[in-house]
C-alpha cells in the first residue's frame, strides 16, 4: 500500500514541477496579487509540508533546514514579505528534490505511526499538493504566463439548457471519503425543500447579456457590500476579459489569449457577481447542500454523475469547456457560508478548515478545469472569500421548487 500511496505523491510532484519547469527566478518571486503567494513559494510550502510530516512527525528526523520554517510555514510567514525573502528558485528546487529523495528512502521503512494507517499521510500530502498546483496555475494566469499544452481538437456540445426537479427529501450530506478532508466529516441527514438546479453552468454568452444590459450598473441587482465594491474597483467584466483590436471579447487561460466562447461556462467571477447574474436571471444561487444532493444523485455517486470520463479537470486542455456537467470546467458559487458540519473535528491540523469557518468565506463546489479530480468528489468542498475572482469560479441557477 505504502508503495501505490507514495507514487500519488510522486504523480503530483510531477504536476507541480511541470507547471513550474519553464520558470526564471523572476517570475517564481513574483507575487501575483495581494491575496496570492509567490508560485516559488508554493513550491518551497509543498516540500516543507512533506518534510514536517514525514521526516520530523513520524521518522523524528531533524530538520533539514531549520530557517525554512519560517518562511514556508503559511502560519508563522507573513504572505506580505514572501516575496522579497523567498530563497532563488533554483535553491528552492534543490530543497524540494532533497526532501523528496529522504522521503523516498525512509517510505521503504516500517514504521508504527497512525499517522500511516491506510496511507493517510502520503494521501494527505498528495492531495495538499495537488490544491497547490492549482494556486500555481492560478497565479499564472494572475501574471499572464502561458503554459504550452496539448491542442484539443473536439470542443465537445454544450448540455442542453433546462432544470433538473428535485422532490422535497433528506439525504446524506458529507462523508467519510478516504481522500477526504476535515470540513467533509461527518456524514449526517440534511433535508430540503424542492428545488430546481440548471443543466448547466451560466455560460460567456449569458454573461454578454448581463453586461450589454447594464448589469454592472444596475444598483437592485447588487448586495450593499457587492455594489461597493464593483464600484471601488471599476470592475465592467469577468477577470481575464478584455477587447482585442477588432474589439471583439477575448480571455486569457492557461493556453494564453483565447477568443471568447459563448458557450463555455463564465469564469473568474467573484461571489458578488454570481449573486448578481442570479438576480438577472430570476433565478438564485444553490446551497452546498443542494449542489451536492444533485451530484449525489439516486445511487450516492462519489463522483458527480458517477464518473468523471466526460469531465474537463486536470489542467489536461488548458481552458474551459463547453458548458455542462457538475464536475470540471469552471468552480461553481453556492450562496452557503462555510461552516463546520455537526461533530466536526479538526484534522489533520487545525488550521486546515477551522480558522476559515464563519461569514468571512463562502462555498464553492465541483472543482475546474485546473483541478485535480479529487477536487471535483460529490463531497468536497473549497472556499473563497466573496470579492475573489482569481480562481476560475463561475455559477448554476437554482430555483425554488413548485409547492
Amino acid at each position: 500500500m505504502v508503495a501505490g500511496l507514495f507514487e500519488e505523491m510522486e504523480r503530483a510532484r510531477a504536476l507541480t514541477l511541470w507547471i513550474t519547469e519553464d520558470l526564471d527566478d523572476a517570475q517564481a518571486r513574483a507575487r501575483p496579487d495581494p491575496d496570492f503567494s509567490p508560485i516559488g513559494w508554493h513550491l518551497g510550502h509543498v516540500a516543507w509540508q512533506e518534510e514536517v510530516w514525514l521526516h520530523r512527525r513520524i521518522w523524528g528526523r531533524p530538520p533539514i533546514a531549520p530557517e525554512h520554517d519560517a518562511l514556508f510555514d503559511s502560519f508563522r510567514s507573513p504572505k506580505e514579505t514572501r516575496s522579497v525573502r523567498l530563497l532563488p528558485l533554483s535553491a528552492i528546487r534543490e530543497y524540494a528534490a532533497r526532501v523528496r529523495e529522504v522521503s523516498a528512502r525512509l517510505a521503504e521503512r516500517d514504521h508504527e505511526s497512525e499517522l500511516l494507517e491506510d496511507g493517510w499521510v502520503f494521501r494527505f500530502l498528495a492531495n495538499h499538493e495537488r490544491q497547490h498546483a492549482e494556486i500555481i496555475a492560478i497565479a499564472r494566469l494572475l501574471l499572464r504566463l502561458p503554459r504550452a499544452v496539448e491542442s484539443v481538437a473536439n470542443d465537445g456540445a454544450t448540455a442542453e439548457e433546462g432544470w433538473h426537479s428535485f422532490p422535497e427529501g433528506s439525504f446524506l450530506m458529507g462523508a467519510d471519503d478516504p481522500d477526504g478532508w476535515d470540513n467533509e466529516r461527518r456524514p449526517h441527514r440534511r433535508h430540503l425543500s424542492s428545488f430546481l438546479l440548471a443543466r448547466r453552468q451560466v455560460t460567456n454568452g449569458e454573461w454578454l447579456e448581463f453586461i450589454e444590459a447594464g448589469g454592472y450598473q444596475t444598483r437592485s441587482l447588487w448586495s450593499e457590500a457587492g455594489w461597493a465594491f464593483v464600484r471601488e474597483r471599476g470592475i465592467s467584466a469577468p477577470l481575464h476579459w478584455e477587447r482585442d483590436a477588432e474589439g471583439s471579447w477575448r480571455r486569457f487561460t492557461l493556453r494564453g489569449w483565447v477568443p471568447l466562447a459563448h458557450d463555455h461556462p463564465v469564469a473568474h467571477v467573484s461571489f458578488f457577481e454570481a449573486e448578481a447574474f442570479a438576480r438577472f436571471a430570476g433565478g438564485r444561487l444553490p446551497t452546498e447542500a443542494e449542489w451536492e444532493r444533485a451530484a449525489r444523485g439516486d445511487r450516492d455517486h462519489r463522483f458527480p454523475g458517477g464518473d468523471l470520463s466526460w469531465a474537463n479537470l486536470g489542467m489536461r486542455r488548458g481552458d474551459t469547456a463547453p458548458a455542462g456537467g457538475l464536475a470540471g470546467n469552471v468552480w461553481e458559487w453556492t450562496s452557503s457560508f462555510f461552516l463546520p458540519y455537526p461533530g466536526f473535528r479538526p484534522c489533520p491540523y487545525r488550521g486546515y478548515s477551522e480558522p476559515w469557518f464563519g461569514e468571512a468565506h463562502r462555498v464553492l463546489r465541483g472543482g475546474s478545469y485546473l483541478s485535480h479530480s479529487l477536487m471535483a468528489r460529490s463531497c468536497f468542498r473549497n472556499w473563497l472569500e466573496p470579492h475573489i475572482r482569481a480562481y476560475p469560479a463561475g455559477l448554476r441557477l437554482a430555483r425554488d421548487g413548485r409547492s
